[in-house]
C-alpha cells in the first residue's frame, strides 16, 4: 500500500490511517521509549480548566479570578498568549493552597471530566506500544494534580510534568516548568535512566511548542494538529492523527 493510500483528508489536514500506523508501533525495539503528551494529545481539551472548575465549586477560587486564568488559557490556545505568562498566572492562584487540597481537587477534576475526555485511539496507542515492549512516558507542561490521575489511569511507566513548588505542605506560587526545551531535556533525562536514546524514541504531540523533542526523537508523530502543525508534519514526512473525539459521558457528581 502506498503513502497516497494510506492518507485522508479531513477538515483540510492530510492525515496517517490510524490502523496502519498502529500496525506500525510494533516495530519498534523492545526497551524504547513512547511519549506522549497530555492536552489534546491524550485527552481532548485543556486539562487545567477541569482542575480551575473544581477549584470554582469548592469555592477555593472566585468567579472572576476563574474567568482571568480561562481567558489567558484561552489566548494561550489561539496562539496569542505566551505559556509562562498562562503558568504564572497559574500558579499564583494556586499559592497558599494545601498540597493535599490540590491533589484531591485533581482527582475530582479528574472523576467529573478529564477521564471522559481521554481520546479511545490515546488508550489504543498506549497499550500497542506496552504490549511492544515499550516505556510509556508522559511529559506535559501541566502540573501533576492534572496530570498523575490520567498517567495512572492509563498505566504509564513515567511521568515527566511542571513541578509546582511546595513548602510546609503549601503551595509556594512557584513552579518549574516542564515545556519546549525543558521537555526535551526530561525526556533525555530518562532515555538515560533506561540506558536507550532519544533516536530511537516515539512522541506524540499536537503542539509546535514541542518541536525541540519532535526533533530530537527518532519517531515524531502529530497528533490533533492545527493546520499550520499539520503542513509541518507533512513536509517532514511525519505520521499525522487525527483522533475521534471521545463520547463523553459525565459522572453524576459532574
Amino acid at each position: 500500500m502506498t503513502l497516497r493510500r494510506r492518507l485522508r483528508r479531513s477538515s483540510g489536514i492530510v492525515q496517517t490511517d490510524f490502523e496502519h500506523h498502529l500496525s506500525r508501533v510494533g516495530e519498534g525495539e523492545p526497551g524504547t521509549l513512547a511519549y506522549f503528551d497530555l492536552d489534546r494529545t491524550l485527552i481532548a481539551g485543556y486539562s487545567v480548566t477541569a482542575l480551575a472548575w473544581e477549584r470554582m465549586r469548592s469555592g477555593s477560587v472566585s468567579l472572576r479570578r476563574f474567568l482571568s486564568s480561562a481567558g489567558a488559557l484561552l489566548g494561550y490556545g489561539l496562539g496569542r498568549g505566551d505559556y509562562h505568562d498562562l503558568l504564572s498566572i497559574t500558579v499564583r492562584d494556586l499559592a497558599g493552597e494545601s498540597e493535599q487540597t490540590m491533589a484531591e481537587l485533581g482527582e475530582r477534576a479528574f472523576r467529573h471530566r478529564v477521564q471522559g475526555w481521554i481520546y479511545p485511539q490515546a488508550r489504543a496507542l498506549v497499550d500497542a506500544h506496552r504490549r511492544a515492549g515499550h516505556g510509556v512516558v508522559i511529559v506535559t507542561s501541566a502540573t501533576r494534580f492534572q496530570a498523575a490521575p490520567v498517567a495512572r489511569e492509563l498505566g504509564v511507566d513515567e511521568l515527566c510534568c511542571t513541578e509546582v513548588k511546595v513548602a510546609d505542605g503549601r503551595v509556594t506560587g512557584e513552579a518549574v516548568p516542564c515545556f519546549g526545551v525543558g521537555k526535551l531535556t526530561a525526556a533525555d533525562r530518562v532515555a538515560r535512566q533506561h540506558h536507550t536514546d532519544l533516536e530511537a524514541a516515539w512522541f506524540y504531540s499536537d503542539s509546535s511548542d514541542d518541536l525541540p523533542l519532535l526533533e530530537a526523537v527518532g519517531r515524531p508523530v502529530v497528533a490533533n494538529p492545527k493546520p499550520p502543525m499539520a503542513r509541518l508534519a507533512l513536509a517532514r514526512g511525519w505520521p499525522c492523527l487525527v483522533l475521534e473525539p471521545p463520547t463523553v459521558q459525565r459522572s453524576a457528581a459532574a
